[in-house]
């Protein structure tokens, strides 16, 4: 604008030209400026004016009171033009995606790309049903029953959670005998490092501290070779008796700490098929409290004497031949057993074959003992005084494989046969892979089982993703997909053929979408029927036939569906009658359908037969409408992809803008031959996405089929920070509050990319800026599942894959970890 020249009174100095406003805006901010003016400026302006030559009647007014008639005449009316400016700013941002504040605003500026917000869509699972286990044939009805789509079950809520209802969308018949599946028992040996073995029973008589001794073939056959050293001894630390499935079925485990054999020198412990005995005895050889030779008087020890030649052979001496003498009569030794002679540096295995009791009078003493005759190897590495001798061996009864082979690959071998099952059928494989940690996963099978000596073989399509413990394991047969929602049924209205787009509201809130090949990723339950005859839903009513049966739909931001038909040119119009109008759909939907495993276990509807439910596997999917950021972020993808995939940009945008996907990164990859995309995934708020067939198969119908295509959910791993913190004396209070609330908002899922790494200086930086902070020193800086160094590191990297790899790993998303932040305030 041009200046005007000032007059020389100087009231109007530094005043005039103020509006209009000069307006600019850099790209990519959040908000966008559109005010040409403000109250103050306008009124200035308009004081300015007053002198001017465009109004020269009132040239003579010379007041600027503001308790003037005119001035608060031009107060009203800067008042007037501040209320219009601000309104103008407001409404210019509603028309630009990236400021519009309004749910509205960016609903209808989505539609104009034909962009519709994600509906959410509800958890899949799988559900194992149990039947009643019901012996005799009066009871042969329910042996074998269907359970129908549509069967309910309710979870059990977690503090702060409400119940979810699930329901199956298949049909399954069930049979008793595939209630929980077990695979067959392989018998397993104690092996070389074993620190246990099960053993049969629970009346062992094994206690901490006893001796367990393990033989190999190589000695316990019939003529033994006993310069072999295919044995072990162990001191057992822990005994536990476990209860067993069914009468006779009870075991013992029993653990010792030092592993079966040596690396260094290497030392194979028994491999085949070893026996282990308890040694029930614990004896000393006779002489092993024998006085000290110097301690003799020398009527015993002087010339002539009873122990004059004995000097040399006292009870320090080697023994010279495999015969000796214990310390008192064991009468449950018995030839054709096993005694170890052990000091605290050697032992040595020695087999007994013939034992005797006899009275000894030596070394000063007079006593009882037991005399063994055995075969063995080094009798002169022993003396009496320090020698151990464990003996009375008895053998112990190994258990089934209880800790035996795994379960792996893609074959498994019942205990039992099992009829019925067929190719195709989802079996679910749950089971223990550690100790602490049980998992799940759902096999399908590629053939008809066969029989094989009595027990049933499984052949899976593909192999076990995991290795799991034999004796925790347990195969679902009676399995059925569910997913999160229940069904409701309701009358609408009457129809009235002489109104244009009628309308009705779902009484029941939120409708259930459930995941599709669909570009969006999720399809609509609902179902409207007018007059018994189902109508079908469209995108939109614009553009379609008159005599089309279709109607649109729309969510508003509480959650409420409205239903609208058609106005007789785009799309029909119901016809006129009485509640002619019903609606069929399910209600439910988001997060809060991720249930976790074994949480689903109360049956709503219970056909017969059936007893109870449960999802070995956590039920997930489960995603929330599109919030107004969501939408804001992903309407633009719309129009980047057009449905079509072909760069990697596109295949990260595809996936974005389905429901149940929160990030995702495309990465080539190389198998030799040609080229493929790797695929890695994360849900809402840090969830896994499981890389379903619906995902699969949108993604390949979109881009292009020969292209080799693998998806696979993110790896979450966090990171640890220790930091002191100086800070204002004012801010003492508050200081840690707000820095661990800034530091969880920096490195929050949300705020973090795959392979994003965490620089030291960020978090510097993150706690620098904290209100109130003078200084920070951070003493630690290191991931969660490793040991903190010396100094903390300048760098904590994330993987992310590279391209051209031919197995590449999922990218990596580091975060914070969610316990407690080691903050202090530094004196």
């Amino acid at each position: 604008m041009t200046a005007r020249l000032l007059d020389d009174c100087g009231c109007c100095e530094g005043i005039a030209g103020y509006t209009p406003a000069e307006v600019w805006n850099r790209p990519g901010l959040s908000a966008i400026a559109y005010r040409v003016g403000t109250h103050s400026l306008f009124k200035k302006s308009m004081l300015a004016g007053l002198s001017g030559e465009a109004v020269p009647a009132l040239a003579h007014l010379r007041t600027r009171d503001d308790d003037d008639f005119s001035i608060a005449l031009i107060d009203a009316w800067a008042t007037v033009a501040d209320v219009l400016t601000f309104y103008q700013e407001r409404i210019a941002r509603e028309n630009y995606l990236r400021t519009a504040a309004e749910r509205r605003s960016v609903l209808e500026l989505g539609q104009l790309i034909g962009y519709r917000p994600a509906s959410g869509v509800a958890a899949e699972t799988h559900l194992a049903f149990t039947l009643e286990e019901a012996p005799g044939a009066a009871q042969q009805a329910v042996q074998q029953t269907t359970i129908p789509t549509g069967t309910k079950a309710q979870s059990v809520p977690k503090p702060g959670e409400k119940a979810q209802i699930y329901e199956t969308v298949e049909t399954i018949e069930a049979r008793v005998g595939w209630n929980a599946m077990k695979p067959r028992p392989v018998p397993r040996f104690p092996r070389f490092r074993d620190t246990e073995v099960y053993l049969k029973g629970q009346a062992t008589g094994l206690s901490p501290g006893d001796p367990l001794l393990i033989v190999g073939r190589e000695l316990w056959r019939p003529f033994p070779d006993m310069s072999s050293e295919q044995w072990e001894i162990r001191r057992v630390s822990a005994v536990t008796l476990l209860p067993g499935e069914g009468p006779g079925q009870e075991r013992t485990l029993v653990q010792w700490e030092e592993p079966l054999g040596s690396r260094l020198p290497l030392v194979v412990s028994p491999e085949h098929e070893p026996r282990v005995y308890a040694l029930r005895v614990r004896a000393s050889l006779f002489g092993h409290n024998a006085p000290d030779w110097k301690s003799l008087p020398d009527a015993l020890t002087g010339s002539g004497k009873v122990y004059e030649f004995r000097k040399e052979d006292w009870a320090e001496a080697k023994l010279k031949e495999p015969r000796i003498w214990l310390d008192a009569v064991y009468p449950g030794i018995i030839p054709d057993t096993w005694a170890v002679l052990a000091t605290p540096t050697h032992a040595e295995l020695w087999h007994v074959h013939r034992v005797t009791a006899e009275a000894v009078a030596d070394f000063a003493l007079v006593g009882k003992c037991t005399r063994l005759e055995m075969t063995g190897e080094h009798i002169e590495k022993f003396d009496r005084r320090t020698t151990t001798v464990y003996a009375q061996s008895e053998q112990l009864d190994l258990a089934e494989a209880p800790a035996g082979e795994p379960v792996t690959g893609s074959r498994v071998v019942l205990d039992h046969q099992v009829e019925g099952l067929t190719k195709g059928r989802q079996l679910i494989v749950s089971g223990r892979i550690s100790a602490d940690e049980t998992v799940a996963e759902v096999v399908t099978l590629a053939q008809t089982p066969r029989v094989v000596e009595k027990r049933t073989v499984l052949d899976f399509e593909e192999g076990l993703k995991n290795i799991y413990r034999r004796e925790t394991v347990v195969i679902h047969g009676n399995v059925a997909r569910a997913t999160h929602g229940e069904t409701v049924r309701e009358v609408l209205g009457s129809g009235d053929g002489a109104q244009a787009y009628q309308s009705f509201e779902l009484r029941q809130k939120p409708l259930t979408y459930v995941a599709s090949d669909a570009a969006s990723g999720a399809d609509s339950t609902l179902k409207v029927y007018v007059n018994e005859v189902q109508w079908h839903e469209a995108p939109a009513l614009f553009g379609r036939e008159r005599e089309e049966r279709i109607f649109s739909t729309r969510t508003d931001a509480e959650g409420t569906t409205t239903v609208q038909f058609g106005d007789g040119t785009a799309g029909a119009r119901p016809p006129t009658g009485s509640c002619n109008v019903r609606a069929e759909y399910r209600k439910g939907i988001g997060v809060e359908g991720n249930a976790g495993p074994v949480q689903i276990t109360q049956l709503v509807s219970r056909p017969l037969g059936v007893k109870g439910v449960a999802n070995p596997l956590a039920a997930t999917g489960g995603d929330d409408p599109a919030r107004l950021e969501d939408a804001r972020r992903n309407a633009p993808l719309t129009v980047l992809t057009l449905d079509r995939v072909v760069s990697l940009q596109d295949y990260e945008d595809f996936a974005r803008a389905r429901n149940g996907v929160s990030k995702a990164l495309a990465t080539w990859t190389w198998d030799g031959h040609r080229l493929g995309v790797f695929l890695t995934l994360a849900g809402p708020g840090g969830a896994p996405v499981a890389p379903s067939e619906t995902l699969l198969k949108a993604l390949r119908g979109a881009g292009r089929t020969h292209v080799p295509l693998r998806v696979e959910s993110y790896r979450g791993r966090t990171f640890r920070v220790d930091a002191g913190l100086r800070v204002r004396p004012d801010f003492a209070s508050r200081v840690i509050r707000d820095a661990e609330e800034a530091l969880r908002s920096r490195f929050s899922f949300e705020a973090r990319s795959f392979g994003q790494p965490v620089m030291l200086s960020e978090v510097i930086a993150v706690l620098q800026d904290v209100e109130g902070v003078l200084g920070v020193d951070v003493n630690k800086l290191h991931y969660s599942d490793t040991p903190a160094g010396a100094r903390p590191p300048t760098r904590l990297a994330a993987w992310r894959p590279l391209g051209g790899e031919i197995t590449p790993a999922p990218a990596e998303l580091l975060t914070l970890d969610p316990g407690a932040i080691d903050l202090r305030v530094l004196s």
